[in-house]
């Protein structure tokens, strides 16, 4: 039973991470809780809140925060199996790049993630603040004034 909840929630994983890449939001975050529960230890953009709850909080932050970029294009590199079969650790990257400016974007990330009835319902994301930081830099040299 524990390597079915297991295979089940690294397919969701997988299929959240492919739709988001791609800002298909609604299959994204239908593979989320209502209740999800999602927070950034080192927060990539300084104002940000620390931590976000709910479904629908969550997709209108990354749909504001990826307007102006094409899609993250996720790939994952390891998902690693823990005791709990309703939880999973992963390391992905993204490739993108900013949509006005064609200015590359790229980044790398750990998210802990847990699962509750087939769903994620937390993702812990720790991800490098200085790569977004150094995208942002590189748009305003690139913005004509």
């Amino acid at each position: 039973m524990s390597q079915q909840l297991r295979e089940r929630n690294r397919a969701v994983f997988l299929q959240m991470m492919n739709a988001l890449g791609r800002k298909d939001w609604d299959a994204g975050f239908a593979c989320m809780t209502e209740d999800v529960y999602c927070d950034w230890p080192y927060r990539p953009i300084p104002d940000m809140d620390e931590a976000m709850i709910g479904r629908d909080v969550v997709r209108a932050f990354f749909d504001a925060g990826q307007a102006a970029m094409a899609g993250l294009n996720y790939s994952v590199d390891q998902i690693y199996d823990l005791v709990d079969p309703e939880a999973l650790i992963s390391e992905y990257h993204s490739d993108s790049r900013h949509l006005a400016t064609g200015v590359a974007y790229s980044n790398r990330y750990l998210g802990i993630l847990r699962f509750r009835e087939g769903k994620v319902c937390y993702w812990r994301e720790y991800i490098n603040p200085l790569a977004i930081r150094d995208m942002f830099e590189r748009v305003a040299a690139a913005t004509p004034p």
